[in-house]
């Protein structure tokens, strides 16, 4: 992987911070301390800025700071940061974790309470020591210990990316065993939900005693939880757990069925079984006669259970009763959004800010993978924690791009935009002569997160309503796993999306998800557009628009309700409108 200029800067500020715990001399912290921050200002490539030996030639780096970056950038790692934290516990960097918990607070829990983990902190939290620190006070204290709770919250979770990975890899292994007959993932991870607590697998075999046996030697396991002879848990080492259930051939369509669920939706298809006379279970379908259930009703596949209960077949990823038992009902089909509907991406981050790529790389893949547009939208100037475009910057941004343009005129169409910060009056970050040069503008919100929910709401709805806007991007700011969304009335923003002609995004970011599928559904049935896109900061982060589609799919959207699954011209109609 690539070593950019943030990896850089968090590399630099970490130091810094162990070397401040450790009592250093001020002189050497400061060096670390001004190599980021002049760093985290500069436009280059950082590898290359490195490489070419022009960091040596820069004022505030000097041969000790040129040797240690060069280092990080041939190797992945340095050895110096290695070292300092190995001179700490692991439960230390555990802290550094906590969001709200930057270096100062832990530099002064370190020194001044002794506190070296996250169980220490949140008693000095309890018994207002923290409070008591200078600066700090019964807020502090309060919000540390709501991030310890959500921080515990979801330790035992695991986003949908990491798990889906981890239940390939077990599948694959298994998949060596002959007397295997069918194998598939199923549960949450099945239904493509964005976070999972686990991973379940369904096998059909005859020799279940063989696949259990075979399981539980999976190299990367940590501990067994149960073995029996149709049902084994594991838990890894990453700290997932994974359950296998053994069932026959027979069996297996109902297994699956049930397995993958969910909860809500089996219930639905239980009512609906009871009133047509049958039962439902993970061990099959039976006719009820004189309230007794018959023999076994064969069903080689779930199309043909969903038939025998006179349904369309349902997609795992529609499983949620919200409706898709109803609709099925009747026969109709889900004209769902397919990967091959996508045409190109419109939030992409070049190396203009702090994206890893430049923009003629960004251009080639976007060929090579046969898309036919792509929207280059790099954070405006007050994001500057991302290298945020000052005005002549994203000038020389859009001169670049017209020239692009006519270089790849017939084999891509390239728009010059930008992810505009809304700032907390609701103002946008450039003035109306610079958003108009642009072909389309994205605007989203990147900071003041703690407003009140009727505030945050009028701020987004006064941005929505600027003539430039375009595109509303990761509605509600979430990181999954890592940050809540801040608070806002969905209704307020969907009914000011329509009403400007601004499409709301689905950011398909592993980490943001947003806006949530739940939502989908209903907002389309108001005229919502979707804009679907990765928010790609890297050439691999195309490949969360997968991931994207599924989400669209669970939102129940078709290819005409998404942005980027149309032809160029309409998308030029409606960035002009």
């Amino acid at each position: 992987m690539k070593i950019d200029k943030k990896d850089a800067v968090n590399l630099l500020e970490e130091i810094s911070l162990l070397l401040k715990l450790k009592g250093e001399n001020p002189f050497k912290i400061r060096a670390y301390e001004n190599g980021a921050r002049i760093l985290s200002t500069m436009d280059v490539d950082f590898e290359e800025f490195v490489l070419s030996g022009e960091i040596a030639k820069t004022k505030g780096f000097g041969k000790a700071l040129v040797e240690k970056l060069t280092e990080f950038v041939n190797t992945g790692e340095l050895q110096y940061l290695v070292n300092l934290q190995s001179e700490f516990p692991d439960s230390l960097f555990e802290i550094m974790k906590l969001r709200g918990v930057g270096p100062k607070k832990i530099k002064v829990f370190y020194h001044d309470l002794n506190i070296m983990s996250v169980e220490e902190l949140e008693h000095a939290c309890l018994d207002g020591q923290v409070a008591a620190l200078p600066g700090m006070g019964v807020k502090t204290a309060e919000l540390i210990l709501d991030s310890i709770k959500k921080s515990r919250q979801y330790e035992s979770f695991f986003l949908y990316s990491a798990a889906r990975e981890t239940a390939d890899e077990i599948v694959d292994y298994l998949k060596q065993l002959p007397c295997i007959q069918k194998i598939e993932i199923a549960g949450s991870l099945r239904r493509y939900k964005e976070v999972t607590k686990d991973i379940d697998l369904m096998i059909a075999s005859d020799r279940p005693e063989d696949v259990m046996a075979h399981f539980v030697k999976f190299e990367h396991i940590d501990s067994i939880s149960a073995k029996g002879k149709t049902k084994s848990s594991i838990i890894l080492n990453n700290g997932m757990s994974a359950d296998l259930r053994i069932v026959s051939s027979e069996i297996f369509p109902f297994a699956l069925h049930h397995f993958t669920g969910s909860k809500d939706h089996n219930v639905a298809m239980r009512s609906r079984a009871i009133s047509m006379g049958y039962k439902i279970s993970e061990c099959g379908l039976f006719k009820v006669d004189d309230g007794h259930a018959d023999e076994l009703i064969p069903c080689q596949d779930e199309a043909e259970f969903f038939n025998k209960l006179e349904l369309c077949y349902i997609p795992p990823v529609l499983r949620e009763n919200m409706g898709e038992v109803e609709h099925a009902g009747e026969c109709k089909k889900f004209d769902l959004v397919e990967k091959s509907d996508y045409k190109g991406v419109l939030h992409c981050h070049s190396n203009y800010s702090d994206g890893r790529n430049n923009l003629e790389e960004l251009v080639n893949h976007s060929i090579k993978i046969g898309h036919r547009y792509l929207g280059i939208t790099d954070h405006s100037k007050s994001s500057f924690q991302a290298s945020g475009l000052s005005v002549e910057r994203l000038l020389n941004q859009i001169d670049a791009l017209d020239k692009l343009k006519a270089k790849y005129n017939n084999q891509l169409t390239l728009y010059s935009g930008v992810e505009c910060d809304i700032l907390k009056d609701g103002s946008l970050d450039y003035n109306d002569q610079i958003l108009e040069r642009l072909d389309f503008v994205i605007i989203s919100v990147h900071s003041s997160f703690t407003l009140d929910k009727a505030s945050m709401t009028s701020r987004i709805v006064k941005a929505i309503e600027h003539p430039c806007s375009r595109i509303l991007a990761h509605i509600t700011g979430r990181l999954l796993l890592k940050r809540d969304g801040y608070e806002v009335d969905f209704n307020k923003l969907i009914d000011a999306a329509v009403q400007n002609n601004v499409a709301i995004e689905l950011n398909c970011h592993p980490q943001r998800m947003d806006m949530d599928w739940r939502l989908w559904h209903n907002a389309i049935d108001r005229g919502v557009i979707c804009s679907l896109n990765p928010d790609a900061h890297h050439l691999n982060h195309f490949n969360f628009i997968d991931q994207g589609i599924k989400c669209c799919q669970k939102g129940w959207l078709t290819a005409d309700h998404i942005l980027n699954c149309w032809e160029s011209g309409r998308i030029d109609d409606f960035f002009n409108q």
